[in-house]
């Protein structure tokens, strides 16, 4: 995606709104897509219009196609290239842009923004090494500190992906023993290798889809039900648990029941611990009792 550099602050302001709108409101008409430009910004007209969906097209990857059936454009997801990791740098480079706009204006625009935590600095070397291994499809050999074996170890990796968890940049590859996630932040004295690989990035893209967090278990898939207080509706609908997140029960107006299906594992337990009383599992039976016993332990620990 290196023609982003291309880009200035008008086009990727033009692209997001643009995506957004087509997201929210698909197969929509020309002259729907112009009217709703026509209120955000006076300058997008219909060559405008051309110019970005080629763009889209031939730089990213990225799909906005016109359908007979329902006369009208629509965002492909399905046909375009990483979607989903397209509109993470957008948002990342519009943020960029807007920060660089208003530091050349004013000199004190931290002063009214506040991050979640640091940036890490310190693992941009180590990013740039292994997504360089990843296109080269090289293994890389590191050292690692865990956050949970307070000791240092050698590992060879055959990387697959990157991925972004919880502020934090992860490498998800596969080593002798099988798929593993490292973060980037704790690797060390990090070389890349000479002996090519066959990469199994949709495979194991694929794997790791279907799990919560990035601790993937070989655990057969389940059907998770679950039952929230109904005042947390509004935020699992806005933000939920795992894309296969779809509510059942609509008629019911005391909770939001939804079923997942996933691998559960640890992320994904602890995910539930978090909202105590106010999430309830209904299946399976197993993770119920799991989930109880361990609210009965916390509870005991008060009592001491």
């Amino acid at each position: 995606m290196a023609a982003t550099k291309n880009l200035n602050l008008t086009q990727l302001r033009r692209i997001s709104l643009l995506l957004a709108y087509l997201k929210r409101n698909p197969y929509q008409n020309k002259q729907a897509i112009l009217d709703y430009f026509e209120d955000n910004d006076k300058g997008f007209n219909e060559r405008t219009l051309y110019r970005l969906n080629q763009t889209l097209s031939r730089d990213f990857g990225i799909e906005i196609v016109f359908d007979y059936n329902y006369d009208g454009y629509y965002f492909d997801e399905d046909k375009s290239t990483n979607p989903e990791a397209f509109l993470s740098l957008l948002e990342i480079l519009v943020t960029a842009e807007l920060f660089s706009t208003n530091f050349k204006e004013k000199n004190n625009a931290l002063s009214y923004v506040e991050f979640e935590n640091r940036a890490a600095i310190e693992t941009l070397p180590n990013f740039k090494t292994v997504l360089n291994a990843i296109q080269l499809q090289l293994p890389i050999n590191f050292n690692h500190h865990s956050f949970y074996h307070l000791k240092e170890e050698i590992y060879t990796l055959k990387p697959y992906f990157l991925k972004q968890y919880q502020n934090r940049w992860y490498v998800i590859g596969e080593t002798e023993k099988g798929y593993r996630t490292f973060g980037i932040d704790r690797i060390e004295n990090i070389t890349i290798g000479t002996k090519k690989f066959k990469p199994k990035t949709e495979e194991a893209k694929d794997k790791f889809s279907h799990v919560i967090g990035l601790n993937y278990v070989d655990h057969k898939m389940e059907t998770i039900k679950l039952a929230f207080h109904i005042s947390q509706k509004p935020y699992l609908v806005s933000l939920p648990l795992h894309s296969s997140q779809k509510e059942v029960n609509p008629e019911n107006e005391t909770s939001f029941d939804i079923e997942l299906l996933i691998h559960p594992n640890f992320e994904f337990r602890q995910q539930i611990l978090k909202y105590g009383s106010l999430v309830k599992v209904l299946e399976p039976q197993w993770l119920t009792a799991e989930i109880k016993e361990e609210q009965k332990k916390a509870f005991e620990s008060y009592l001491i």
